[in-house]
């Protein structure tokens, strides 16, 4: 009996939707889905690819963990569909990072000025409201906000020689399987803050668990065979630029103020108090959009907000396994590579130096088992070095975009510097014969 992870990307476009299970034997451990959404451009291929998600699973059935990487719509627009509470999955626990106002705003301006039918959407708008209200609307049992180690951070767990610990703080873990198995349970250092005071104990109070973790923290599914180990899923918190957002409320101040008598303009120590309260922040999003688009015109185009990115694949302990990756989209066989993981880096600005450090740093001890790499922000070069390439040396990358405007996904430089290390680079567009499916099998 042998440990699965099958895992698809889907045709969505201009966008990103990953979907992924774990089984052990015939015995599905967990399901899992990492982003799901597209450019409204896109939104009939978005529709089927998520039609056919749910056909293949079954309606109402369960779905472990949902991971969100970042505020920009064409990753979330199609959250309404997946998690539609007649026809769609039922979701248990939704992972993302900690957006703050400006994080929010910041991208709600972006999509509002490159994807303006984004306004029409009423989740989309309510996520950037409050995100914890929005998501709360579909049911979920927990939500869990990842926030930044910070350069102080001890990084991905791992076992150390030893058996796997869990954080200190709140109780949170998976669903039951059938035999009574908890299908996922954390690993790693830090705290676990649970702002609305609920525990496990408390199933009869309305609402989800709502924690706050750091992202040194993991999420590991057990095997029932101790001879297979564990499958491990490790977020890594890129944060936004505070000096962009400072620019940002400085411009946004400006335009609440045009036109008003000087009596009464907003002083910019008023601003952020005043974004505080739910009904200016909805006024401000609901009708004054036009105020947040010249904002963000002062804002760096390079600038990315805060973004997650996940490992998905064994924890390393020592233990020398039988692997095979096996792929569709092309034929490949990564045995020579050692490793079957995949590496989603959703938008994180991995080109600045520091950052890109960080990152690495974070998941050193994991690098080696990486397969396949997702190429940040749909292969943009504002985004991307080729030090990923050197350092992770995965044994293909894939790049989710789609042909539209000026925009260069992937950049030149971004598929040549792929092609120079001898990789190959899938483009999974909104064509169906460019999604990518991978089986990866220990044991």
């Amino acid at each position: 009996m042998g440990l699965t992870n099958t895992r698809m990307q889907h045709a969505v476009g201009q966008g990103f939707f990953h979907t992924a299970e774990l089984h052990e034997g015939s015995m599905l451990r967990l399901r899992y889905v990492y982003d799901c959404g597209a450019m409204t451009k896109y939104q009939v291929a978005r529709s089927n690819c998520i039609k056919g998600h749910i056909k293949s699973v079954g309606a109402r059935s369960k779905l472990d963990l949902l991971f969100i990487s970042h505020v920009h719509a064409d990753h979330l627009n199609g959250l309404t569909q997946l998690l539609d509470s007649k026809k769609g999955v039922a979701v248990d626990t939704i992972v993302l990072p900690f957006f703050n106002v400006a994080d929010r705003l910041i991208a709600y301006a972006r999509d509002a000025i490159e994807d303006p039918a984004t306004l029409l959407d009423d989740f989309y708008r309510e996520f950037v409201i409050d995100p914890t209200t929005a998501l709360s609307g579909f049911r979920p049992r927990q939500i869990l906000f990842m926030v930044t180690g910070g350069p102080d951070s001890p990084g991905a767990p791992d076992l150390d020689g030893g058996r796997p610990e869990g954080p200190d703080g709140h109780d949170i873990q998976g669903l039951r399987d059938e035999k009574g198995q908890v299908t996922w349970k954390p690993l790693g250092r830090g705290w676990i803050n649970s702002p609305n005071d609920r525990t496990q104990a408390e199933p009869t109070l309305p609402g989800p668990i709502v924690a706050t973790l750091p992202d040194s923290v993991g999420l590991i599914s057990p095997s029932a065979d101790p001879n297979l180990g564990f499958w491990l899923l490790s977020p890594f918190v890129d944060p936004a630029v505070d000096a962009q957002q400072a620019v940002f409320f400085r411009a946004l101040l400006k335009a609440l103020n045009h036109g008003v008598s000087a009596k009464a303009k907003m002083t910019a120590a008023a601003l952020k108090p005043w974004l505080a309260v739910p009904t200016n922040l909805r006024d401000l999003v609901t009708n004054r959009a036009g105020d947040l688009t010249q904002a963000y015109s002062a804002v760096s185009k390079n600038l990315n907000i805060t973004s997650m990115c996940l490992y998905s694949g064994p924890l390393p302990d020592g233990v020398v396994r039988p692997e095979g990756h096996y792929g569709t989209f092309g034929t490949w066989n990564a045995q020579g590579k050692g490793g079957i993981a995949w590496l989603g880096t959703g938008d994180a600005a991995l080109k600045e130096n520091a950052r890109r450090r960080r990152f690495l740093a974070h998941y050193r001890k994991l690098l080696g088992e990486v397969v396949t790499l997702t190429v940040p922000h749909h292969g943009s070069e504002g985004n991307f070095d080729a030090e990923l390439l050197t350092k992770i040396d995965p044994s293909f990358c894939i790049v989710a975009a789609d042909a539209i405007g000026t925009w260069r996904h992937p950049g030149t430089a971004v598929a040549q510097a792929v092609a120079s290390h001898g990789l190959f680079l899938s483009v999974v567009t909104s064509d169906t014969k460019s999604c990518v499916r991978e089986e990866v099998v220990i044991g």
